[in-house]
């Protein structure tokens, strides 16, 4: 394949974060995933009157299914966990589905519509371009905290019934603090992580701390 080819027709980068997702070991999920990935325009089109954006495309679990060999329920059981958790959005009609992809850890929506490979820059020019490129990494690590913190809130929502709103917020707070050094948040460094049994030990210990202040007070 001529190297000019490469960028007439997009590419898209994947980090090594995505060892570490929470669908990799999940085979359907996963590799419907990266289809996606590489479906999604890297430009923007029309469709049957309809504008599709960058990151965007048209389908439907029908096509899906044979594109990419798994069953139809398997298809559509891979593509809600995708969207519960964040990475794309759906917006189904009856002919249709437009899926779009959402920037996370594992992807960062990112397109060069150039024809050829960026010039090696002037030795005089590097100075600049390094802090430009330390700059921009710190911004995507940001970008990616916020989008991880929104997920993490989204599956949070999903047991506000079992625990107290300001025990909700204490523990996003705690387990959503960013290291200074790695800039990971702290639930992403627990080896083992099961966020019903997390909320139920904080509910225990925050109401045990509850009785021992009304307890003082009292005496």
């Amino acid at each position: 394949m001529a190297s000019e080819n490469i960028y007439e027709k997009g590419f898209i980068k994947l980090s090594k974060n995505i060892l570490d997702w929470q669908w990799y070991n999940d085979s359907n999920v996963c590799r419907l995933y990266i289809h996606i990935l590489l479906k999604a325009n890297f430009k923007r089109n029309n469709w049957q009157g309809i504008e599709i954006n960058v990151g965007e495309f048209v389908t439907s679990v029908e096509k899906l299914h044979i594109e990419i060999g798994i069953s139809i329920q398997s298809v559509r059981t891979a593509l809600i966990k995708l969207k519960d958790t964040g990475y794309i959005s759906l917006k189904p009609t009856n002919r249709f589905i437009l899926i779009k992809v959402n920037n996370s850890e594992v992807f960062t929506l990112e397109f060069n519509f150039s024809n050829k490979p960026t010039t090696k820059l002037k030795t005089i020019d590097k100075p600049a371009n390094n802090y430009q490129i330390t700059t921009t990494n710190k911004e995507k690590k940001e970008k990616n905290n916020i989008e991880k913190k929104d997920i993490f809130q989204a599956e949070l929502d999903k047991h506000k019934n079992m625990i107290s709103s300001e025990a909700l917020i204490s523990f996003f707070n705690y387990w959503t603090e960013e290291d200074i050094h790695t800039g990971r948040l702290r639930f992403e460094d627990e080896k083992f992580w099961n966020l019903s049994s997390r909320l139920s030990n904080w509910k225990f210990y925050n109401n045990a701390n509850k009785k021992q202040v009304s307890f003082l007070k009292n005496r």
